[in-house]
């Protein structure tokens, strides 16, 4: 005799989980396909959408080709100064230009090569057009501008059309980024209040464009706050729509959200240890900052993972890379502690016994071990912590048919397998109703 499981050939009430979910999931698939074919573009508007990128593109790539060494290279307006910083460095003139370029142009590059990518994958997407359209003009014009001046890059600036298309190029960048989280995922304003939101956004940075000071690090009055306040109410926007948003769009957004907090915590890690291991010295000096890549790092996380987001959400599961994530990041940083500690600690006793010269390596060598030792235990105790603070009902589940595999291999008797079954579906599942129908073994008469 068999005894079958399974959605077939077990009946649930309505408010079972087998048809809860099956109800959940054909629910997501209709609405799925309801917004993909409103969110396609077809005919000429596709046409007009992937000639403008590629003239759209084609501007953003020449104005940063022009504007080269004053957006990149950061080495024409440093002056002699720089030239002896340079030397006491160890760096040419060249060389300097060349690792500011690769540094400082990281970020642009990046944001051109994913929107291309989104043009090819998916330019007949509404949403992915105009992320593509974001990554172009965000990545292209923000290079161009110079907050501390609120001014363009002298070599644009000279020039009355290059420095209005420069100005056009950063304000549409800035003001695209914010749009873009009032509009994704679903490519429609949601809230309501967005659109009226989205006015504003346009109108300020057409201003912009006629007064880029507003902007500068040196503005003054009520602009300043204005930015800032943008970027809340896209983060209030995420936030509200979220409820409302299908199973496939609660999936974009996770994704989306979870490249910005990677990004802010890689920030909050990278940048004080900067700030302790760094000499002052460093810290200060021109050239040494603008080959920093730290910055450049953070913001090449954010359109990676919404392009995942956009492109591949369906085909891996963010709820097991936030957990992973959550696991390896509490454990690396757990261990790195416990490390540095046990070399400072074994130093300083070693030292006081046999010398300072035998310490260090014996210290070194019994902290390796220790840390090895703590791995795979430090990991099991903070995967279980993490499983049952965030995904409490998971664990639940699987902690439960865990038992029920053991159960299995031991229970002989019939009705109380019976009774284990029932047990295990009603606490994993919840449902109102079970129902449990086996199909008799093969060769077995039905009056046995």
């Amino acid at each position: 005799m068999g005894v079958l499981g399974g959605c077939e050939r077990l009946s649930v009430a309505s408010s079972g989980a087998c048809m809860t979910d099956a109800t959940e999931v054909l629910g997501a698939g209709v609405a799925s396909q309801a917004e993909s074919h409103g969110s396609h573009l077809r005919g000429w508007r596709l046409t007009l959408g992937r000639v403008g990128w590629v003239v759209f593109a084609l501007v953003a790539v020449g104005l940063n080709v022009i504007a080269l060494p004053d957006a990149y290279g950061g080495f024409v307006n440093l002056g002699q100064p720089t030239l002896h910083d340079l030397a006491r460095l160890g760096l040419s003139p060249t060389l300097y230009t060349i690792l500011a370029i690769a540094v400082n142009a990281s970020v642009p590059v990046a944001d051109l090569a994913l929107s291309v990518l989104l043009m090819w994958r998916r330019s007949d997407d509404r949403m992915a057009l105009f992320c593509a359209f974001t990554f172009v003009a965000f990545g292209g014009g923000a290079s161009l501008f110079q907050f501390g001046s609120g001014t363009i890059v002298p070599s644009l600036a000279h020039n009355a059309v290059l420095r209005l298309l420069a100005l056009a190029l950063f304000a549409s960048g800035e003001a695209a980024l914010i749009l873009f989280f009032y509009l994704f995922p679903s490519g429609r304003f949601a809230p309501g209040w967005t659109r009226w939101a989205a006015i504003l956004v346009i109108a300020f940075y057409l201003a912009v464009i006629v007064n880029p000071t507003v902007v500068s690090n040196q503005a003054s009055g009520p602009t300043p706050f204005l930015v800032p306040l943008f970027l809340l109410s896209a983060a209030v926007a995420q936030a509200a729509r979220y409820r409302r948003s299908t199973p496939r769009e609660r999936e974009q957004t996770k994704w989306a959200v979870f490249g910005l907090a990677l990004a802010a915590v890689f920030l909050a890690i990278t940048l004080p240890i900067f700030v302790l291991v760094v000499p002052t010295s460093l810290q200060n000096d021109p050239v040494a900052s603008n080959l920093n890549p730290i910055f450049q790092i953070a913001l090449l996380l954010i359109p990676i993972f919404i392009t995942i987001a956009i492109l591949r959400s369906r085909l891996w599961d963010i709820d097991t890379v936030i957990n992973k994530t959550l696991v390896y990041g509490a454990l690396t940083a757990l261990l790195a502690i416990v490390y540095v500690g046990l070399i400072s600690g074994l130093q300083a006793l070693f030292g006081l016994l046999v010398g300072r010269a035998a310490s260090d390596p014996l210290a070194l060598v019994l902290s390796t071990l220790t840390i090895a030792s703590l791995f795979q235990p430090a990991r099991r105790a903070i995967q279980s912590v993490i499983d049952r603070r965030f995904y409490r009902r998971k664990y639940n589940a699987e902690k439960t048919l865990a038992l029920f595999s053991a159960t299995l291999r031991s229970e002989v008797d019939q009705e109380q397998l019976y009774d284990h079954l029932r047990a295990v579906v009603s606490e994993t599942m919840h449902p109102t109703h079970v129902s449990l129908w086996l199909r008799p073994s093969p060769g077995v008469r039905r009056d046995q």
